[in-house]
């Protein structure tokens, strides 16, 4: 995957997905973990989407 072809927003909901997931020791990014980052974060889904 090349991030610099990401959205900054979507680079940035994929940063906090990594970081929950590693907080929870998960090896791997699931779609749970990307779905709840921006909640989780305070950026909100309707920022990280748009």
């Amino acid at each position: 995957m090349r991030l610099d072809r990401l959205t900054n927003k979507f680079q940035l909901a994929l940063a906090d997905a990594q970081s929950l997931a590693l907080g929870h020791d998960n090896q791997f990014i699931e779609p749970l973990h990307l779905m709840s980052a921006p909640a989780e974060s305070g950026r909100g889904f309707g920022l990280v989407l748009y």
